[in-house]
């Protein structure tokens, strides 16, 4: 690949028309991870973790695992033509056991990239948060919450001058290194990580996939939008119970909404890799 170029919008649309195409095959890869997504952040709400980006990792982790397995089935599918659940030929050869050697060794390597860059971002969301202290003016004149005050008025956000340098080198790392948070999609055909950088090329690889992602992202999160909007007018007919029943639907809707984020985004990225 002498240069990454390629058409953003033609990628969007060939990443929502293949995942719509192979919707029945997704939906019986993803039922079970689906579900483990949604229990795992069931309990992080249950545990109260909501503040607590490290802990939200933590917790969160089997169903970014699971979701990474989910995208790396699809990956070896859209890129090789290769199937879950694999079935053996009558005969195994050698040939059959290197071929299959290779499919689970893409697999994993992809799961695990997915599950690091999942931690990764969220140390990268903590070390970003933790520079900005909230005094939220509670009686003993308590600081060094997170923006998570009920009260904006009593708010004073205040950030330390002496890190602004640093924080401006970070943003410049983090635009360059979008690039990064799509390893699982050559890893998932054992591609090395310098051949991949080498082949992206310079900054503009980064403008180009977050333009990409944003056009991925955001017809899930209109959508993800006026289903709340309408949850809630629902809620408000059936009281208190109402509000809690509308709450357990919109984070399975949401569950649902950031998997199939996952799904189109990789395939559109896996498009213009190819």
């Amino acid at each position: 690949m002498a240069q990454f170029d390629f058409n953003i919008m033609d990628a969007a649309g060939y990443g929502y028309y293949r995942v719509w195409t192979e919707r029945a095959y997704l939906l019986k890869l993803a039922m079970i991870p689906l579900m483990v997504k949604f229990a795992c952040t069931i309990a992080l709400l249950v545990l109260g973790f909501q503040d607590n980006i490290l802990r939200q990792g933590l917790v969160l982790l089997p169903g970014v695992l699971a979701e990474g397995w989910v995208l790396a089935q699809f990956l070896r599918t859209l890129l090789k033509d290769e199937r879950w659940p694999t079935y053996l030929p009558p005969e195994i050869d050698d040939k059959v056991l290197d071929r299959l050697l290779l499919r689970a060794r893409g697999i994993v390597a992809a799961v695990l990239a997915y599950g690091l860059i999942a931690l990764v971002s969220y140390a990268v969301r903590y070390l970003v948060f933790g520079v900005v202290l909230v005094d939220i003016g509670v009686p003993d004149g308590d600081v060094g919450h997170l923006a998570t005050a009920t009260d904006p008025d009593s708010q004073h956000i205040t950030i330390n001058p002496l890190l602004m340098i640093p924080m401006l080198g970070l943003s410049v790392a983090l635009f360059w290194g979008f690039r990064l948070m799509w390893v699982y999609i050559p890893f998932s055909v054992l591609m090395p990580l310098r051949d991949y950088l080498v082949a992206l090329g310079g900054w503009m690889a980064s403008i180009r996939m977050m333009v990409l992602f944003f056009c991925c992202m955001m017809p899930v999160m209109f959508a993800l939008m006026i289903i709340s909007r309408i949850l809630s007018g629902l809620a408000q007919g059936l009281g208190d119970g109402g509000d809690d029943i509308s709450r357990f639907v919109m984070v399975f809707i949401a569950v649902v909404a950031e998997t199939l984020i996952g799904l189109v985004s990789t395939t559109a990225f896996a498009w213009a890799m190819r």
